[in-house]
């Protein structure tokens, strides 16, 4: 690729990126690895944080404003940023308007904003309709994760031929912070393994069913192990966790990977997803996956249940927990099926859209 691109990446100045900014942050990672790097600018509002890789050495280019400003002034198309770019790639519905003289690409994860509205706060379900609908009129290519959801993108007026479907990479987790992760479950009181919650705390992650079946599974099973509920606050009511449980809150990624290690599996049922990172991430690190069966991410195994079902989730935890053979044919299946994932290969399937559409 000789051109140049601006690539919209500002769900990383976001005090919670979540999966979203380690789909970024892993794409940055793969074009890094290909010395592409230098061909391609970095868009976001203000902030205070490095953004991309600390070897990144294309330009970056920041706003005078913070995201909630920025995004405001960009919703009625002002801030639009200068330069002799090729095309354009928003990472997220945010940044501009689609209204550069340029080919443009969107990455478009989920529609969860209208199949899970009650998870979304009513201002932001509405901007969601608004942005997204900017992206049916234009003749923007749409990048998604998972083929699952290119039926509803087709169903919401996305034409078939503009939407690429490019899976994540699974191989951005750091090594494991072994001293940092056992000071953490010392302080907690967990000497043994346990079960583990990955992902932001917000209502889309259905923790008030995934606690009601923990205290559940707490109260049938023989030597039920502890729950720890690791990631950072997002918006919602909040979460009081019952005997056994705790939540830990943001944790760096070191030791996000020391406590996979030492998990005896991941519980991860949110109400709908538009991948399921946390799935592919446990599983590349050998540990088991109670999740829901309904998100994309599932079809690289795990015991998929229900995530409306309190009953079936309380009862994977017992069957996960005390059930050896199970563990490890999960485990030997995960590894099997994720052992193809990375971001070098998703970062050589952005290069091949990129020069399609500048060709």
């Amino acid at each position: 690729m000789t051109s140049s691109g601006l690539l919209l990446v500002d769900q990383l100045a976001r005090p919670v990126s979540g999966g979203i900014g380690v789909y970024i942050t892993g794409v940055l990672q793969g074009l890094g690895q290909l010395g592409m790097d230098r061909q391609l600018a970095l868009l976001t509002s203000r902030t205070s944080v490095d953004i991309g890789p600390s070897s990144w050495l294309g330009t970056r280019v920041q706003t005078p404003f913070d995201y909630r400003l920025q995004q405001r002034l960009w919703d009625f198309g002002w801030g639009v940023p200068r330069g002799n770019w090729s095309f354009y790639h928003a990472f997220s519905l945010g940044g501009p308007l689609l209204r550069m003289d340029m080919p443009q690409v969107v990455s478009v994860y989920d529609l969860l904003f209208r199949s899970e509205k009650e998870t979304f706060p009513p201002r932001a379900r509405a901007w969601h309709e608004r942005r997204f609908a900017q992206v049916v009129a234009s003749d923007a290519r749409v990048v998604t994760l998972a083929t699952e959801t290119v039926k509803l993108l087709v169903e919401a007026g996305v034409a078939a031929e503009r939407i690429v479907v490019i899976p994540p990479g699974v191989d951005h987790v750091p090594p494991a912070d072994t001293v940092a992760t056992a000071k953490l479950l010392d302080d907690l009181g967990i000497a043994g393994r346990y079960l583990m919650v990955l992902g932001t705390v917000e209502p889309r992650k259905n923790l008030p069913r995934i606690l009601k079946a923990y205290q559940q599974y707490r109260s049938t099973a023989f030597d039920p192990v502890p729950l720890v509920i690791v990631g950072p606050k997002g918006w919602g009511p909040e979460i009081v966790p019952p005997r056994g449980a705790f939540i830990v809150g943001s944790v760096s990624s070191g030791v996000v990977a020391g406590l996979l290690a030492r998990a005896l599996a991941l519980v991860y049922v949110p109400l709908q997803e538009g991948f399921g990172l946390p799935v592919i991430e446990a599983l590349a690190a050998a540990v088991p996956v109670v999740t829901a069966e309904n998100i994309p991410a599932a079809h690289f195994g795990g015991l998929g249940v229900e995530s409306h079902d309190v009953d079936a989730i309380a009862q994977a935890m017992e069957q996960i927990t005390s059930d050896d053979p199970l563990r490890s044919q999960l485990v030997t299946h995960g590894l099997l099926a994720v052992e193809g994932l990375s971001w070098l290969v998703a970062a050589q399937q952005h290069l091949r859209l990129w020069e399609e559409l500048t060709a």
